[in-house]
């Protein structure tokens, strides 16, 4: 029997892009050595916070990762983000690099076996699988939550234009730009972007491009 577990809270839902080929050769010891070191060196990014606050979620099926704060509270949204935004940085220094979309609301959660439903957890699915790029976004769910307690993302590393969506509204979507106020020096995380860009497949060299060009246009300096 499936035993449904309800979860009112935060969400993340990130997908791993190049998953498939990865996988693909799993059954060859190197890559599968070489996949489970960059998944371990991804989810170690979490673990402190994990073991520290003992509240954060996360459930992993497939190329898909879903994370859960431990409410839907405006409080609990600013170290939420920062999990999200750690995990987010670290896949691309790990060359895993991953797409993600944060929503807020109910969503369903069975172990096992492993499955999640629900409107929080399908918008962010959503919103995760439409991106052109290697990015985080705020959901219109999320961005509505936060404006409604007087807590606007535009003014807290988040932007409104150049998202790089294939197919869906823009409309009070909101993305992550990469940086935590200002800089005196260019996002380290370019040089890592460029590398995969070069050994990455035809296909998914537009998802690099995009996201080199969206750090460099909302890359802020101190001074500039």
């Amino acid at each position: 029997m499936i035993n449904w577990s309800q979860k009112d809270a935060w969400v993340a839902v990130f997908d791993i892009l190049g998953f498939k080929n990865l996988v693909r050769q799993a059954d060859q010891e190197f890559p599968r050595i070489l996949l489970t070191s960059k998944l371990d060196a991804l989810f170690e990014a979490l673990e402190p916070d994990v073991i520290q606050h003992g509240q954060l979620e996360y459930i992993v099926f497939s190329d898909t990762i879903a994370i859960f704060a431990p409410d839907l509270e405006a409080r609990s949204y600013g170290w939420f983000l920062l999990q999200c935004e750690i995990l987010i940085n670290r896949s691309i220094s790990v060359r895993l690099p991953l797409r993600g979309a944060i929503s807020v609301g109910t969503a369903f959660i069975s172990l096992t076996p492993p499955m999640i439903i629900g409107p929080s957890f399908t918008e962010a699915h959503e919103y995760c699988e439409n991106q052109n790029w290697i990015g985080l976004l705020l959901t219109p769910s999320a961005t509505a939550a936060l404006r409604q307690v007087g807590l606007e993302p535009l003014h807290h590393d988040f932007v409104s234009d150049d998202i790089p969506l294939k197919n869906m509204s823009g409309d009070k979507v909101l993305a992550y730009r990469f940086q935590n106020g200002m800089s005196n020096y260019e996002s380290p995380l370019l040089s890592f972007l460029q590398e995969m860009k070069h050994f990455a497949p035809d296909k998914d060299k537009e998802k690099y491009d995009n996201t080199i060009a969206f750090i460099k246009r909302h890359y802020r300096y101190i001074g500039g």
